[in-house]
Protein backbone atom coordinates (compact mmCIF):
# COMPACT_ATOMS: atom_id res chain seq x y z
CA UNK A 1 0.00 0.00 0.00
CA UNK A 2 1.47 3.97 -1.10
CA UNK A 3 2.32 5.57 2.09
CA UNK A 4 0.22 8.29 1.13
CA UNK A 5 -2.72 5.90 1.45
CA UNK A 6 -1.81 4.26 4.40
CA UNK A 7 -1.65 7.85 6.09
CA UNK A 8 -5.14 7.82 4.88
CA UNK A 9 -6.31 4.82 6.25
CA UNK A 10 -4.80 5.69 9.56
CA UNK A 11 -6.69 9.18 9.58
CA UNK A 12 -9.95 7.21 8.67
CA UNK A 13 -9.68 4.90 11.71
CA UNK A 14 -9.19 7.80 13.75
CA UNK A 15 -12.84 9.34 12.28
CA UNK A 16 -14.20 5.69 12.78
CA UNK A 17 -13.26 5.57 16.67
CA UNK A 18 -14.50 9.55 17.19
CA UNK A 19 -17.72 9.12 15.81
CA UNK A 20 -18.28 6.06 17.05
CA UNK A 21 -17.64 7.67 20.40
CA UNK A 22 -19.55 10.61 19.95
CA UNK A 23 -22.33 8.08 19.15
CA UNK A 24 -22.43 6.72 21.90
CA UNK A 25 -22.16 9.62 24.08
CA UNK A 26 -24.91 11.22 22.13
CA UNK A 27 -27.69 9.35 19.68
CA UNK A 28 -27.42 6.38 22.11
CA UNK A 29 -28.99 7.95 25.27
CA UNK A 30 -31.29 10.33 23.42
CA UNK A 31 -34.29 8.03 24.98
CA UNK A 32 -33.33 8.99 28.57
CA UNK A 33 -32.47 12.24 27.28
CA UNK A 34 -36.09 13.13 26.09
CA UNK A 35 -37.90 10.79 29.04
CA UNK A 36 -35.55 12.84 32.07
CA UNK A 37 -35.40 16.28 30.85
CA UNK A 38 -38.47 17.01 29.04
CA UNK A 39 -40.62 14.47 30.43
CA UNK A 40 -42.28 13.30 27.74
CA UNK A 41 -45.23 11.33 27.10
CA UNK A 42 -45.93 8.36 24.96
CA UNK A 43 -47.81 10.47 22.09
CA UNK A 44 -44.67 12.72 22.06
CA UNK A 45 -42.32 9.62 22.47
CA UNK A 46 -43.90 8.52 18.83
CA UNK A 47 -43.71 11.76 17.21
CA UNK A 48 -39.96 12.36 18.37
CA UNK A 49 -39.28 9.33 15.77
CA UNK A 50 -40.24 11.37 12.99
CA UNK A 51 -37.19 14.32 12.95
CA UNK A 52 -34.87 11.08 14.09
CA UNK A 53 -36.00 9.14 11.11
CA UNK A 54 -36.65 10.85 8.46
CA UNK A 55 -33.28 12.19 7.07
CA UNK A 56 -33.02 8.24 6.50
CA UNK A 57 -35.50 8.58 4.16
CA UNK A 58 -34.28 12.10 2.65
CA UNK A 59 -30.64 10.99 2.64
CA UNK A 60 -30.69 9.84 -1.12
CA UNK A 61 -31.68 13.64 -1.90
CA UNK A 62 -29.71 14.85 0.32
CA UNK A 63 -26.55 12.81 -1.58
CA UNK A 64 -27.95 13.96 -4.78
CA UNK A 65 -28.12 17.42 -4.10
CA UNK A 66 -24.04 17.53 -2.57
CA UNK A 67 -22.49 14.78 -4.90
CA UNK A 68 -20.29 16.89 -6.49
CA UNK A 69 -18.47 17.91 -2.99
CA UNK A 70 -17.18 13.78 -3.09
CA UNK A 71 -17.41 11.40 -0.17
CA UNK A 72 -14.61 13.56 2.29
CA UNK A 73 -16.09 16.88 1.79
CA UNK A 74 -19.91 15.68 2.54
CA UNK A 75 -18.70 13.67 5.41
CA UNK A 76 -17.16 16.84 7.06
CA UNK A 77 -20.88 18.35 6.55
CA UNK A 78 -22.55 15.55 7.76
CA UNK A 79 -19.95 15.45 10.95
CA UNK A 80 -20.68 19.57 10.57
CA UNK A 81 -24.50 19.08 11.38
CA UNK A 82 -23.67 16.31 14.04
CA UNK A 83 -22.03 18.36 16.25
CA UNK A 84 -24.48 21.35 15.70
CA UNK A 85 -27.05 19.31 17.30
CA UNK A 86 -24.98 18.08 20.22
CA UNK A 87 -23.60 21.42 20.86
CA UNK A 88 -27.24 23.01 21.40
CA UNK A 89 -28.83 20.22 22.98
CA UNK A 90 -25.61 19.84 25.14
CA UNK A 91 -25.15 22.94 26.16
CA UNK A 92 -27.94 25.72 25.41
CA UNK A 93 -31.06 23.92 27.38
CA UNK A 94 -33.44 24.05 24.12
CA UNK A 95 -37.11 24.69 25.05
CA UNK A 96 -39.04 21.20 23.29
CA UNK A 97 -39.75 22.77 20.16
CA UNK A 98 -36.18 23.68 19.65
CA UNK A 99 -34.82 20.76 20.51
CA UNK A 100 -36.66 19.07 17.78
CA UNK A 101 -35.33 21.13 15.23
CA UNK A 102 -31.46 20.65 16.26
CA UNK A 103 -32.42 16.65 17.11
CA UNK A 104 -33.54 16.99 13.15
CA UNK A 105 -30.31 18.65 12.34
CA UNK A 106 -27.98 16.20 14.40
CA UNK A 107 -29.87 13.04 12.97
CA UNK A 108 -29.57 14.32 9.15
CA UNK A 109 -25.79 14.56 9.76
CA UNK A 110 -25.76 11.00 11.13
CA UNK A 111 -27.36 9.52 8.71
CA UNK A 112 -25.73 11.14 5.79
CA UNK A 113 -22.29 10.10 6.79
CA UNK A 114 -23.62 6.29 6.95
CA UNK A 115 -23.71 5.99 2.92
CA UNK A 116 -20.27 7.82 3.07
CA UNK A 117 -18.84 5.61 5.96
CA UNK A 118 -19.03 2.30 3.64
CA UNK A 119 -18.09 4.01 0.82
CA UNK A 120 -15.15 5.70 1.69
CA UNK A 121 -14.12 2.51 4.08
CA UNK A 122 -14.01 0.47 0.69
CA UNK A 123 -12.23 3.62 -1.18
CA UNK A 124 -9.78 2.61 1.22
CA UNK A 125 -8.97 -0.83 0.89
CA UNK A 126 -6.72 -2.79 -1.16
CA UNK A 127 -7.34 -4.36 -4.13
CA UNK A 128 -8.66 -8.08 -3.15
CA UNK A 129 -8.76 -7.15 0.44
CA UNK A 130 -12.26 -5.06 0.68
CA UNK A 131 -13.33 -7.64 3.12
CA UNK A 132 -10.45 -7.57 5.39
CA UNK A 133 -10.36 -3.74 5.47
CA UNK A 134 -14.13 -3.49 5.93
CA UNK A 135 -14.14 -6.03 8.75
CA UNK A 136 -11.42 -3.68 10.44
CA UNK A 137 -13.00 -0.79 10.10
CA UNK A 138 -15.92 -2.60 11.88
CA UNK A 139 -14.02 -3.60 14.55
CA UNK A 140 -12.95 -0.49 15.33
CA UNK A 141 -16.27 1.30 15.30
CA UNK A 142 -17.68 -1.78 17.44
CA UNK A 143 -14.78 -1.27 19.79
CA UNK A 144 -15.41 2.10 20.65
CA UNK A 145 -18.80 2.09 20.53
CA UNK A 146 -18.63 -0.19 23.88
CA UNK A 147 -15.88 2.03 25.17
CA UNK A 148 -18.90 4.41 24.70
CA UNK A 149 -21.63 2.04 26.16
CA UNK A 150 -19.10 1.34 29.17
CA UNK A 151 -18.55 5.03 29.92
CA UNK A 152 -22.63 5.56 29.89
CA UNK A 153 -23.21 2.39 32.48
CA UNK A 154 -20.07 3.88 35.08
CA UNK A 155 -20.89 7.70 34.26
CA UNK A 156 -24.78 7.08 34.85
CA UNK A 157 -23.88 4.71 37.88
CA UNK A 158 -21.36 6.86 39.69
CA UNK A 159 -23.55 10.84 39.01
CA UNK A 160 -20.59 12.01 37.05
CA UNK A 161 -23.53 11.57 34.24
CA UNK A 162 -26.55 12.93 34.74
CA UNK A 163 -29.16 15.23 32.74
CA UNK A 164 -30.95 18.37 33.12
CA UNK A 165 -31.03 21.78 32.35
CA UNK A 166 -27.86 23.41 31.22
CA UNK A 167 -23.96 21.64 30.77
CA UNK A 168 -24.77 18.05 29.89
CA UNK A 169 -21.20 16.06 30.22
CA UNK A 170 -21.69 12.85 27.88
CA UNK A 171 -23.33 15.51 24.54
CA UNK A 172 -20.31 17.79 25.26
CA UNK A 173 -17.66 14.92 25.04
CA UNK A 174 -19.67 13.68 22.05
CA UNK A 175 -19.21 16.91 20.57
CA UNK A 176 -15.60 17.26 21.30
CA UNK A 177 -14.74 13.57 19.51
CA UNK A 178 -17.38 15.72 16.55
CA UNK A 179 -15.23 18.45 16.21
CA UNK A 180 -11.82 16.43 16.15
CA UNK A 181 -13.59 13.95 13.38
CA UNK A 182 -14.05 17.53 11.51
CA UNK A 183 -10.63 18.42 11.49
CA UNK A 184 -9.47 14.75 10.38
CA UNK A 185 -11.71 14.61 7.72
CA UNK A 186 -11.48 17.60 6.03
CA UNK A 187 -7.24 17.03 5.89
CA UNK A 188 -8.24 14.16 4.17
CA UNK A 189 -10.33 15.91 1.55
CA UNK A 190 -7.64 18.58 1.31
CA UNK A 191 -4.84 15.93 0.56
CA UNK A 192 -6.51 13.05 -1.31
CA UNK A 193 -7.65 13.16 -4.68
CA UNK A 194 -11.03 12.14 -5.25
CA UNK A 195 -12.37 8.53 -6.87
CA UNK A 196 -15.64 7.18 -6.35
CA UNK A 197 -16.91 8.80 -3.78
CA UNK A 198 -17.54 11.72 -6.58
CA UNK A 199 -21.15 11.52 -7.66
CA UNK A 200 -21.30 12.70 -10.94
CA UNK A 201 -25.21 12.88 -11.66
CA UNK A 202 -27.27 14.82 -9.36
CA UNK A 203 -30.39 13.17 -9.69
CA UNK A 204 -32.00 10.08 -8.00
CA UNK A 205 -30.53 7.00 -8.51
CA UNK A 206 -32.56 3.73 -9.27
CA UNK A 207 -31.26 0.82 -11.55
CA UNK A 208 -32.72 -2.24 -11.75
CA UNK A 209 -29.06 -3.48 -11.89
CA UNK A 210 -28.87 -2.88 -8.36
CA UNK A 211 -31.78 -4.45 -7.49
CA UNK A 212 -30.18 -7.51 -5.44
CA UNK A 213 -29.30 -4.56 -3.26
CA UNK A 214 -32.22 -2.68 -3.12
CA UNK A 215 -33.62 -6.39 -1.81
CA UNK A 216 -31.12 -6.59 1.01
CA UNK A 217 -31.73 -3.48 2.20
CA UNK A 218 -35.15 -3.87 1.90
CA UNK A 219 -34.87 -6.96 4.29
CA UNK A 220 -32.17 -5.06 6.41
CA UNK A 221 -35.32 -2.45 7.35
CA UNK A 222 -37.50 -5.01 8.61
CA UNK A 223 -34.29 -7.08 10.06
CA UNK A 224 -33.32 -3.71 12.09
CA UNK A 225 -36.53 -3.23 13.78
CA UNK A 226 -35.62 -6.66 16.04
CA UNK A 227 -32.46 -5.03 16.91
CA UNK A 228 -33.81 -1.26 17.57
CA UNK A 229 -37.15 -1.94 18.96
CA UNK A 230 -38.44 -5.85 19.62
CA UNK A 231 -35.31 -7.72 21.25
CA UNK A 232 -34.92 -4.73 23.56
CA UNK A 233 -38.25 -5.11 24.58
CA UNK A 234 -38.24 -8.58 25.34
CA UNK A 235 -35.70 -7.67 27.99
CA UNK A 236 -37.54 -4.87 29.43
CA UNK A 237 -40.77 -5.98 29.34
CA UNK A 238 -41.21 -9.68 29.36
CA UNK A 239 -37.79 -9.83 31.77
CA UNK A 240 -38.45 -6.60 33.57
CA UNK A 241 -35.16 -5.89 33.28
CA UNK A 242 -33.94 -2.05 33.75
CA UNK A 243 -31.72 0.05 31.71
CA UNK A 244 -28.35 -1.44 33.66
CA UNK A 245 -29.18 -4.76 31.76
CA UNK A 246 -29.88 -3.02 28.15
CA UNK A 247 -26.65 -1.63 28.81
CA UNK A 248 -24.65 -4.81 30.02
CA UNK A 249 -25.59 -6.41 27.25
CA UNK A 250 -24.94 -3.65 24.91
CA UNK A 251 -21.52 -3.52 26.02
CA UNK A 252 -21.44 -7.75 25.26
CA UNK A 253 -23.02 -7.45 22.02
CA UNK A 254 -20.07 -4.34 20.90
CA UNK A 255 -17.25 -6.67 22.81
CA UNK A 256 -18.47 -9.98 20.95
CA UNK A 257 -18.62 -7.60 17.62
CA UNK A 258 -15.05 -6.76 17.61
CA UNK A 259 -13.88 -10.07 17.13
CA UNK A 260 -16.75 -10.52 14.79
CA UNK A 261 -16.93 -7.91 12.42
CA UNK A 262 -13.48 -8.40 11.46
CA UNK A 263 -14.27 -12.40 10.82
CA UNK A 264 -16.88 -11.54 8.41
CA UNK A 265 -14.80 -9.18 6.54
CA UNK A 266 -12.26 -12.06 6.23
CA UNK A 267 -14.70 -15.12 5.23
CA UNK A 268 -16.39 -12.23 2.60
CA UNK A 269 -12.63 -12.04 0.92
CA UNK A 270 -12.68 -15.28 1.07
CA UNK A 271 -16.30 -16.56 0.37
CA UNK A 272 -17.48 -13.94 -1.78
CA UNK A 273 -20.94 -11.89 -2.18
CA UNK A 274 -23.32 -14.93 -3.00
CA UNK A 275 -22.30 -17.53 -0.13
CA UNK A 276 -21.62 -14.80 2.06
CA UNK A 277 -25.41 -13.37 1.61
CA UNK A 278 -26.16 -17.79 2.27
CA UNK A 279 -24.43 -17.14 5.37
CA UNK A 280 -26.03 -13.76 6.70
CA UNK A 281 -29.84 -15.45 5.89
CA UNK A 282 -28.79 -18.96 7.52
CA UNK A 283 -27.90 -16.81 10.51
CA UNK A 284 -30.77 -14.38 10.72
CA UNK A 285 -32.80 -17.50 10.33
CA UNK A 286 -31.51 -19.58 13.49
CA UNK A 287 -30.98 -16.75 15.73
CA UNK A 288 -34.37 -14.47 15.37
CA UNK A 289 -36.32 -18.14 15.53
CA UNK A 290 -34.41 -19.13 18.55
CA UNK A 291 -35.33 -15.70 20.21
CA UNK A 292 -38.87 -16.35 19.26
CA UNK A 293 -39.28 -19.15 20.78
CA UNK A 294 -37.76 -18.41 23.96
CA UNK A 295 -40.23 -14.99 23.76
CA UNK A 296 -43.24 -16.66 23.11
CA UNK A 297 -42.55 -19.37 26.14
CA UNK A 298 -41.75 -16.46 28.53
CA UNK A 299 -44.71 -14.54 27.01
CA UNK A 300 -46.60 -18.04 28.34
CA UNK A 301 -45.37 -18.13 31.52
CA UNK A 302 -43.38 -21.03 30.79
CA UNK A 303 -40.63 -19.65 32.51
CA UNK A 304 -39.92 -16.41 34.40
CA UNK A 305 -36.97 -13.75 35.05
CA UNK A 306 -34.32 -14.99 37.03
CA UNK A 307 -33.85 -18.85 36.20
CA UNK A 308 -31.28 -20.35 34.21
CA UNK A 309 -33.61 -19.78 31.07
CA UNK A 310 -33.53 -16.28 31.36
CA UNK A 311 -29.59 -16.40 30.22
CA UNK A 312 -30.50 -18.34 27.27
CA UNK A 313 -32.87 -14.93 26.47
CA UNK A 314 -29.52 -12.62 26.55
CA UNK A 315 -27.39 -15.20 24.85
CA UNK A 316 -30.09 -15.04 22.25
CA UNK A 317 -30.52 -11.30 22.46
CA UNK A 318 -26.89 -11.27 21.66
CA UNK A 319 -26.85 -13.21 18.89
CA UNK A 320 -30.46 -11.37 17.70
CA UNK A 321 -28.30 -7.80 18.13
CA UNK A 322 -24.89 -9.09 16.44
CA UNK A 323 -26.44 -9.76 12.92
CA UNK A 324 -25.97 -6.10 12.08
CA UNK A 325 -22.35 -6.84 11.68
CA UNK A 326 -23.52 -8.29 8.09
CA UNK A 327 -24.37 -5.15 6.95
CA UNK A 328 -21.00 -4.68 5.66
CA UNK A 329 -21.67 -7.43 3.18
CA UNK A 330 -24.21 -5.75 1.81
CA UNK A 331 -22.17 -2.50 0.78
CA UNK A 332 -19.69 -4.48 -0.57
CA UNK A 333 -21.61 -6.24 -2.77
CA UNK A 334 -23.05 -3.00 -3.90
CA UNK A 335 -19.34 -1.77 -4.73
CA UNK A 336 -19.11 -5.31 -6.75
CA UNK A 337 -22.11 -5.01 -8.81
CA UNK A 338 -21.21 -0.77 -9.61
CA UNK A 339 -21.56 -0.04 -12.93
CA UNK A 340 -19.59 3.31 -12.75
CA UNK A 341 -17.61 4.16 -9.52
CA UNK A 342 -19.57 7.11 -9.06
CA UNK A 343 -22.74 5.66 -8.00
CA UNK A 344 -21.52 3.38 -5.48
CA UNK A 345 -22.08 6.46 -2.71
CA UNK A 346 -25.46 7.32 -4.54
CA UNK A 347 -26.75 4.17 -4.90
CA UNK A 348 -25.64 3.80 -0.89
CA UNK A 349 -27.89 6.22 0.22
CA UNK A 350 -30.99 5.32 -1.92
CA UNK A 351 -30.20 1.95 0.08
CA UNK A 352 -30.21 3.86 3.20
CA UNK A 353 -33.64 5.40 2.55
CA UNK A 354 -35.32 1.87 1.25
CA UNK A 355 -34.21 0.56 4.62
CA UNK A 356 -35.41 3.71 6.60
CA UNK A 357 -39.03 3.25 4.33
CA UNK A 358 -39.07 -0.36 5.02
CA UNK A 359 -38.47 0.22 8.85
CA UNK A 360 -41.22 2.80 9.22
CA UNK A 361 -43.58 0.40 7.18
CA UNK A 362 -42.43 -2.52 9.57
CA UNK A 363 -42.44 -1.02 13.04
CA UNK A 364 -46.09 -0.64 13.27
CA UNK A 365 -47.17 -4.13 11.91
CA UNK A 366 -45.03 -5.58 13.74
CA UNK A 367 -46.09 -3.91 17.20
CA UNK A 368 -49.97 -5.37 16.13
CA UNK A 369 -48.50 -8.53 15.55
CA UNK A 370 -46.96 -8.84 19.18
CA UNK A 371 -50.50 -7.85 20.60
CA UNK A 372 -52.86 -9.77 18.73
CA UNK A 373 -51.07 -13.07 17.85
CA UNK A 374 -47.87 -13.02 19.80
CA UNK A 375 -44.24 -11.96 20.61
CA UNK A 376 -42.57 -15.38 18.80
CA UNK A 377 -44.40 -14.04 15.50
CA UNK A 378 -42.67 -10.67 15.62
CA UNK A 379 -39.26 -13.02 15.07
CA UNK A 380 -40.54 -15.49 13.11
CA UNK A 381 -41.60 -12.72 10.52
CA UNK A 382 -38.19 -10.84 10.51
CA UNK A 383 -36.74 -14.42 10.18
CA UNK A 384 -38.63 -14.97 7.19
CA UNK A 385 -37.70 -11.76 5.39
CA UNK A 386 -34.51 -13.68 5.26
CA UNK A 387 -35.81 -14.80 1.56
CA UNK A 388 -34.78 -11.49 0.27
CA UNK A 389 -31.31 -12.02 1.01
CA UNK A 390 -31.55 -15.79 -0.58
CA UNK A 391 -32.92 -14.24 -3.58
CA UNK A 392 -30.64 -11.21 -3.61
CA UNK A 393 -27.92 -14.10 -3.81
CA UNK A 394 -29.50 -15.93 -6.83
CA UNK A 395 -29.65 -13.09 -8.65
CA UNK A 396 -25.76 -12.10 -7.87
CA UNK A 397 -25.16 -15.42 -9.55
CA UNK A 398 -22.52 -18.22 -9.55
CA UNK A 399 -19.44 -15.70 -10.88
CA UNK A 400 -18.97 -12.86 -8.64
CA UNK A 401 -18.12 -9.42 -10.11
CA UNK A 402 -14.27 -8.34 -9.96
CA UNK A 403 -15.28 -4.56 -9.60
CA UNK A 404 -13.87 -4.32 -5.95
Amino acid sequence: MEPSKKRAVRLFTLVIALTALANGLGSSIFSNYFNEVYHIDSIQRGFIEIPRESPGVLCMALVAALGSLGSLWMSVVAQLLLLTGLVVMGLFSPSYGVMLVFLFIHSLGMHLFMPLNDAISMDLAEKGKVGTAFGKFKGVNTFFSMAAALMVFLGFRSGVFHFGKGFILPFAIGAAATAAAVVLLARMAVSIPRQSGHVKSHKLLFRRAYMPYYMVTLAYGCQKRIKIVFAPWVIINLLGQGADTVALLTIVVHFVGTWFAPLIGRLLDRMGVRRMLWLEAGYIVLSFTAMGLLAGQLAGGAFSSGGWQTWLVFAAYILCVLFEQFNMVHSFMMRSMALDPGEVTQTLSVGLSVDHVMAIVASPIMGLIWEGWGVQYVFYLAALSAILQLAAAGMVGKTELSRV
